[in-house]
């Protein structure tokens, strides 16, 4: 068990927000080097993998489709369009002290966060934890829990606690959850590399809370987090007119907020009234798996086959995590095949699946070095290849620039797809600023974005070309009214939001 210093500090704005820029060109230009055979492949390469502005309609089209299908019920498809239970919105005044567990891979990071109110001023305190290779699997799934309270009970005594006072803990498990209340869930798989059959099909919060009594510790998970509605509302605390939240990392998610009466398959298990508004989690990285709504490309194909879960999450797996960097490793192998980079010549990196790390494109795509070096030390250093020529380190910048631009834009239609569908839901946003009857201090009848994860953030170009595709779909009076925040701190915070905003809804209902 090891554990972060903590951090303590006033957060008056999280992140930077950014207006959208002009819309800018999708295609790229000729090759300055190389022969006419390369000349002649990169054209290809560009035909098969440039998406130009009634492509990107027709996905944001079948994306509109997936969403209301997906509202209707579980069955029709790709899009899971989970009801998270999370209704209303914070209005940066609320005050209090409050838990949050993120359970991700092997890490635990367990959070107090004191709200202060005064337009979303809040205090920090947080520890990571890890978990130990030998708890990532066995017969009883008893074992991994108690570690787990175990991480809580040694935070608790960290940060002191209060006698006689019951703290609400929300947690955002790394696990494959069908969420059933605010704060009950079945656990349908582990993943990230562990094994508890016996966990499976289990009520996980009921499961902790019955492992946290038994340890004697003064809290209560009140809700399940998804990371993606962490993102939304670490956000929205500081800015209420926040309305979607996105994590673009190794993987992809979406949350935003819909009217409740546009959940046709929740009305039988909800008391909330049809005129609220309630997060719902996309599962978007799922799109595109079952039918053909995306343009799949060879290589993609490629990729899906020999990946450990063949058709599901298409969309994550042309756009995120590691799988960029493994979409132009199978470029660059194809081109060495065909003799048209290297000599022909390979090194056993290239060859190794995911052995071009997607954090290369970024070098190799901001590289404007006239004999083009940083991506030489990307090739001859990091991937062992020979001596490289100009040419080849111009063909292997412009492949990262093809699999990047694809990528941000195909994200850019996805948020698209959601912005219109909550327009034409009467969400967004009247000029007047009318915000229909919400308590919703500071909306000024914009809509904010708040995205994070690795991917966006460190991507240098990837902002900037997911904000130029939301402004070249959608009308410019929906688009003016628009911004786009980058989430700068831990995702984490936004699970305390999570139980802050359980304990109003409890409060309602009684």
């Amino acid at each position: 068990m090891s554990s972060s210093s903590p951090t303590d500090h006033d957060h008056d704005s999280p992140m930077d927000t950014y207006s959208l820029p002009s819309p800018s060109t999708m295609y790229f230009d000729h090759l300055v080097h190389g022969n006419e055979q390369q000349q002649l492949v990169m054209m290809e390469l560009q035909q098969m993998f440039c998406l130009d502005k009634s492509t990107l309609l027709h996905i944001l089209d079948s994306f509109s489709k997936e969403i209301k299908a997906g509202l209707l019920d579980d069955r029709s498809s790709d899009l899971n369009m989970i009801p998270t239970f999370v209704t209303g919105r914070p209005t940066g005044s609320e005050k209090g002290t409050y838990l949050a567990l993120e359970i991700a891979g092997l890490d635990i990071y367990a959070c107090q966060v004191k709200l202060k109110g005064d337009q979303g001023k809040l205090a920090i305190n947080q520890f990571q934890y890890k978990i130990p290779q030998d708890l990532t699997s066995g017969d009883d799934f008893t074992v991994l829990v108690d570690y787990i309270v175990e991480c809580i009970s040694d935070f608790l005594a960290r940060v002191g606690t209060q006698d006689q006072t019951m703290y609400s803990m929300a947690v955002s498990f790394g696990f494959a959850i069908k969420q059933t209340g605010l704060n009950s869930g079945m656990l349908l798989s582990l993943g990230y590399g562990f094994s508890y059959p016996n966990g499976v099909g289990i009520d996980i919060v009921q499961f902790m809370h019955e492992r946290v009594r038994l340890k004697g510790l003064p809290i209560e998970i009140v809700a399940i987090a998804n990371d993606s509605v962490c993102t939304l509302l670490a956000h929205a605390y500081q800015h209420p007119s926040t309305r979607l939240g996105i994590v673009h990392s190794l993987g992809t998610n979406c949350a935003y907020y819909d009217v409740t009466r546009n959940v046709t398959k929740l009305r039988m298990h909800t008391t909330a009234s049809a005129d609220s508004e309630m997060i719902i989690n996309t599962e978007w990285g799922n799109f595109g798996s079952s039918r053909r709504t995306l343009p799949c490309t060879w290589f993609d194909r490629k990729l899906d086959r020999e990946s450990i879960n063949p058709q599901f999450h298409v969309f994550e797996k042309m756009t995120a995590g590691i799988f960029l960097g493994e979409i132009v490793r199978n470029i660059l192998t194809y081109l060495v095949d065909r003799e048209l980079i290297f000599q022909g010549e390979s090194s056993p990196v290239l060859n190794t699946p995911y052995g071009f790390d997607t954090s290369y494109m970024y070098v190799c795509e901001v590289d404007q070095s006239p004999e083009l070096n940083d991506t030489r030390i990307i090739l001859e250093d990091m991937m062992n290849l020979s001596k490289t020529s100009l040419a080849d380190r111009e063909i292997v910048k412009k492949v990262c620039e093809l699999i990047g631009t694809r990528a941000a834009l195909l994200v850019g239609t996805a948020i698209a797809a959601v912005v219109q569908h909550m327009t034409m839901s009467t969400m967004v946003w009247g000029s007047n600023g009318d915000n229909h009857g919400h308590d919703d201090a500071g909306d000024s009848g914009g809509c904010a974005i708040s995205i994070s994860g690795s991917i966006y953030e460190d991507y240098p170009s990837f902002h900037p070309r997911v904000c130029s595709t939301l402004k070249e779909l959608i009308p410019e009076k929906v688009a003016s009214k628009l911004s786009v925040g980058i989430v700068k701190h831990s995702r984490i915070v936004g699970a305390a939001i999570v139980a802050m905003m359980a304990e109003k809804i409890a409060s309602k209902s009684t």
